[in-house]
């Protein structure tokens, strides 16, 4: 039972760190897919922190709500999935989103806005929600509420921290965003197939 309860520890702070680094990596390279159409402006930027900001806040509030309804490893790894079939999908699918978003809406602050929730505001949110399911999932069997959740937080932190700087300053100078995109994607749909097998396994 202990031996169980610590490798069920292990993978939800491992996949807290690779989730954090996987989200801040979509946000970096969220720069990259919308500078053709609206450039490097402080207005796409914010618009790309504030979609994050709002996929975290949705992530939280919504993935709380679900976790106490449905406390399961199974649910979460579906999710993560989804969130990783979502994201892959950008590169095919961003030219033609970004395109229709400037016949109809222009390339003012509010067309970047848009684009930037209609690209990562789904997936990101997902991500977000991680953080009440591992929190919830940890203390099945476990009391210590505020130790669980400084870690949790602390290394899905370190991992955004890196994914940060690994994308901006070693990926993106190597490797088109395409490529970039999809490493993240199969980052991610790792980290829900490893909760699938975990639920299967338990």
């Amino acid at each position: 039972m202990e031996t169980n309860r610590n490798f069920k520890h292990i993978i939800l702070y491992i996949n807290a760190f690779v989730l954090g680094f996987a989200l801040m990596g979509f946000e970096m390279l969220g720069s990259r897919y919308l500078y053709p159409y609206y450039g490097g402006s402080i207005e796409t930027w914010a618009a790309l922190i504030s979609t994050v900001l709002a996929a975290l806040m949705i992530g939280y509030f919504v993935g709380g709500i679900v976790v106490d309804r449905f406390p399961s490893f199974s649910l979460l790894g579906i999710l993560i999935i989804l969130a990783s079939v979502y994201l892959g999908s950008i590169p095919k699918s961003a030219s033609f989103v970004l395109e229709w978003m400037i016949d109809v809406f222009g390339d003012g602050a509010s067309s970047v806005l848009l684009s930037s929730i209609v690209l990562l505001l789904v997936p990101l949110s997902i991500l977000g929600a991680y953080t009440p399911f591992a929190i919830r999932l940890s203390l099945i069997e476990h009391v210590k509420l505020g130790q669980i959740s400084g870690m949790i937080y602390g290394i899905s932190t370190m991992g955004s921290i890196l994914g940060t700087l690994t994308t901006t300053f070693f990926l993106m100078p190597i490797a088109g965003s395409r490529s970039i995109t999809y490493l993240l994607a199969v980052l991610v749909g790792g980290v829900g197939i490893s909760f699938m097998g975990y639920s299967r396994k338990g």
